[in-house]
């Protein structure tokens, strides 16, 4: 799993919190426990001034679930 970088713009997703999910989902990964696709949408991040993009940050963990769904 690759390291993402998100652009941050004027409103976007708390970065700390998405920071943390993707930490948390490299963890699961390393030990052999990946997340169920399912958890990994819509995950309810808050919205803070100079945040990462919304739409990237969306993006990026749908393709975490797709490939986890096609193994």
């Amino acid at each position: 799993m690759e390291n993402p970088f998100f652009s941050v713009r004027f409103r976007g997703y708390d970065r700390a919190q998405v920071d943390r999910a993707v930490a948390r989902i490299r963890r699961a990964m390393e030990t052999g426990v990946p997340p169920h696709p399912d958890s990994l949408i819509d995950l309810g991040f808050q919205m803070t001034m100079r945040g990462y993009d919304p739409r990237e940050v969306d993006d990026y963990f749908e393709e975490v679930a797709r490939s986890l769904r096609n193994g």
